[in-house]
Formats: C-alpha cells, sequence, structure tokens
C-alpha cells in the first residue's frame, strides 16, 4: 500500500502538482482517448519508468468518468497533432468536466507505480494506493455543491469508491488501485493568500520598491490587511476578497476571461493567415510561443497575432477589477494584488494603469513576480496541507522521503 499527498491546481492550461518535498510537476491540461494501446518503442524499464509522466498511456475504469478506455494523458497526448481533449473554457463547468478526473487519475497512478518501483526494484503487477488531495475551482464556479461534487467524484458519496488504472510501462502493464481517502476542493484565489505569508522576500521587491523605498517586506506585513486578489488563469479571472486571512466568499467572484480566451482567438487568426487548417489546440498554439527555436516557421506570425488578441482581454479585465473593487468589495481592500499566467501575459496592457486607480482609491498594487506567478494556489494548497488540512499525512510523507533518501547514500 502506498499513500500520495497531493495538492493539485487543475488550471485550464497545465495541471500544476505539489508533494512533500517534491519539485512542482506541470501536465499539460489535455487528454487524447485511444482505440486501442499505441506501439511500443522503447523497453527499458528504468527508463520508462522515470519518464513516465512525459509518456504516460493508461487504461482507466471508473464510474466517475463517462467512458471507461485507454487515455494518452499531458505531454504524450500534446506530440498528438489530433483529436486531443482539453477543458471547454466557454461554457465548460470544472466539477463536471472529465479532465480533472482523467488526468489526476493518471498522475496519481503514474506516481504510484514509480514510487512502487523505486522502493522495490521491479515493477508489481497489482499496486494499491491511498491518496490525500486539495485542490480548487474558479469562485464563478464554487459552491457548496459543486466542491462537494467534484470531491465525490474521486471519494464516492460513502468515501469507498476505487478507480483503477493500468499503467503502460513500455510493454509492460501495472495495475493500479486508487481510493481518495480525502479531497478538499475550495476556491482558487483563497489558496494564494497563504502563499503570500509565507512568500520570500524577493516576492516583494518590487512591491516595496515602489511603496517603502525599497525597505524590507515579508509575507507578515499583509497578514492583517484587506486584500482584493485578481487570480489570472486561462480561462477564468478570480476576483476574490479577504481580510487578514479570513476570505470573504459572499463577495468573491469570477469572469470567464484570461489568456486562454486570447489564445482562442489568437489561434483562429492565426489558422487563417498561416494557412494551418489542422485541429491544434490552445496548449499547442502556446507551446509555439514558448519554445520558437523549435517552432522557427511559426513563432514570428504567432507571436504577433497573441500579442494583439491579449490587449481586449486585458482592458476586460481591467474594467471589471475596478468595478470589482468599488462595487463588489466596497472599496474596502488595501491591497490589490496579481497573479496567475495572465499577470505574465498581461503585464505591460495593465500594470501602469491598474497603479495609477490603485493610486486614486488609495490602495497598493503587489504584482507578483513571475517567478511565482503561475503558482501561487498550488503552492498555497501545499501550505495549506502541511498546517491545516493533512498535518500527519504530510509529516509522514515528509519522513518517508527522508528514509528514501537515506538509503539511497548508504
Amino acid at each position: 500500500m502506498y499513500k500520495l499527498v497531493l495538492a493539485n491546481d487543475i488550471g485550464n492550461d497545465k495541471m500544476k502538482i505539489l508533494e512533500p518535498g517534491a519539485p512542482l510537476r506541470k501536465i499539460p491540461s489535455v487528454y487524447k482517448r485511444l482505440m486501442k494501446k499505441p506501439d511500443v518503442h522503447e523497453t527499458d524499464v528504468e527508463k520508462n519508468v522515470v519518464n513516465l509522466l512525459d509518456q504516460l498511456v493508461v487504461h482507466i475504469t471508473s464510474e466517475s468518468i463517462k467512458r471507461d478506455g485507454t487515455y494518452m494523458i499531458g505531454k504524450r497526448a500534446m506530440q498528438s497533432a489530433k483529436s486531443i481533449k482539453n477543458m471547454d473554457i466557454v461554457n465548460g463547468e470544472k466539477h463536471k468536466d472529465d479532465l480533472p478526473l482523467i488526468n489526476t487519475l493518471g498522475y496519481a497512478a503514474a506516481r504510484t507505480v514509480q514510487k512502487a518501483y523505486k522502493k522495490e526494484g521491479t515493477l508489481p503487477s497489482v499496486v494499491h494506493s491511498k491518496v490525500f488531495m486539495s485542490s480548487a475551482i474558479p469562485a464563478s464556479q464554487h459552491t457548496s455543491h459543486t466542491a462537494k461534487h467534484l470531491e465525490e467524484r474521486f471519494t464516492g458519496a460513502d468515501k469507498s469508491l476505487e478507480h483503477v488504472v493500468i499503467v503502460y510501462v513500455g510493454d509492460k502493464a501495472v495495475t493500479v488501485q486508487l481510493q481518495f481517502e480525502w479531497v478538499k476542493v475550495t476556491k482558487e484565489g483563497i489558496p494564494a493568500l497563504y502563499a503570500i505569508i509565507e512568500g520570500s522576500e524577493d516576492m516583494f521587491k518590487e512591491f516595496s520598491k515602489t511603496y517603502y523605498e525599497g525597505k524590507e517586506i515579508t509575507g507578515e506585513y499583509f497578514e492583517n490587511k484587506k486584500m482584493m486578489h485578481l487570480d489570472i488563469g486561462s480561462g477564468t479571472t478570480e476576483k476574490i476578497y479577504t481580510e487578514g486571512m479570513e476570505p470573504k466568499p459572499d463577495v468573491c467572484t469570477g469572469d470567464r476571461l484570461g489568456v486562454g480566451h486570447a489564445v482562442d482567438e489568437a489561434l483562429k487568426e492565426f489558422k487563417r493567415r498561416s494557412g494551418n487548417i489542422g485541429d491544434i489546440k490552445r496548449q499547442q498554439f502556446v507551446d509555439i510561443i514558448e519554445n520558437p527555436e523549435d517552432n522557427e516557421k511559426d513563432y514570428e506570425l504567432a507571436k504577433e497575432i497573441l500579442e494583439e488578441a491579449r490587449i481586449d482581454q486585458a482592458e476586460q479585465i481591467l474594467e471589471n477589477g475596478r468595478s470589482a473593487y468599488t462595487q463588489d468589495f466596497s472599496s474596502k481592500p488595501e491591497i490589490i494584488t496579481v497573479y496567475g499566467g495572465g499577470s505574465i501575459e498581461f503585464r505591460d496592457e495593465m500594470y501602469e494603469e491598474l497603479v495609477e486607480f490603485s493610486d486614486a482609491v488609495r490602495a497598493k498594487v503587489l504584482w507578483i513576480p513571475e517567478k511565482y506567478a503561475v503558482e501561487m494556489n498550488v503552492r498555497g494548497l501545499d501550505v495549506l496541507n502541511q498546517n491545516m488540512f493533512l498535518e500527519d499525512e504530510y509529516e509522514e510523507a515528509l519522513e518517508e522521503l527522508e528514509e528514501n533518501s537515506v538509503a539511497l547514500e548508504q
């Protein structure tokens, strides 16, 4: 029996996951359903185990998804040009979508296989794993009902649901029986408050320079502040209000605005102007932007079109943010903090105007640096796992990690 403790930020672009003491892992939020298991090109077991998350192919049997079947997940699915599925950012709702289930089950099963191989030195035929997980969905979609619905898709109403995932490791297969012992789904944006409080000094360097002449600022500064959070993601922009360490859920809202919408508009124009009529998705278009050396033919055009498309999104986010500050939050926030992938993409269009607005209403802007911007929710969920949600399980996972490290050294 193995255990996993997961902080799982199921983004529309990438699923970001932290385990105790482990580096951040990012899995593209895409999958592809297969009619049959793909051909095997690598049979070295150790190589396949090491690269498992990048080459993830699984068969899932679960009453929580519409169709049992074989799936390519994440980066492996991205390698296929046709028929990949991603999140519907226009009409979709995360608690109903199968993608969070498929990709999370695939990840949890693969990590269980990696842990089993590391401990046993061989691939077991069947392995069991218990999972403890925190996650979040957009404020615009979060209610007690939707949160419970997603939690129970993992745990079952009576906490006894079992998901069976066959993980293909080259030409071998491992059956993983997953049981989610505990799942908590909160609102996106709220966990980020805890990431701010625990943040390192360089997270606040620009803030300090702008407002305090470079005086040292730590996360403690924000513990008692009234804050408006603009969490600009791929499919939604969350507007969260917190007083000290207390979120005020009744006034938290979200809009279907973000990088993904800009990318969708850019993608349509890119197909028209480039003559590309292929079935490429948001993540594949973003990959052109993020990896210019691998996409020399398309990079310049893709970048130009995306820059045009993002201006409209940035203006709408600014307008809605100003409205939320004065109307939804009654001009109470002392700090307007901005993070998420969109805070990187839209900074040039938004930063100066937001600072100008905040000066007018006697507030301050904390614009989270690019280094941390996309990790705030998952970092916050990890803090909550360690200090509030799963203290015992988290400590046990750290002890196991330490024991394995010592064993390897010996």
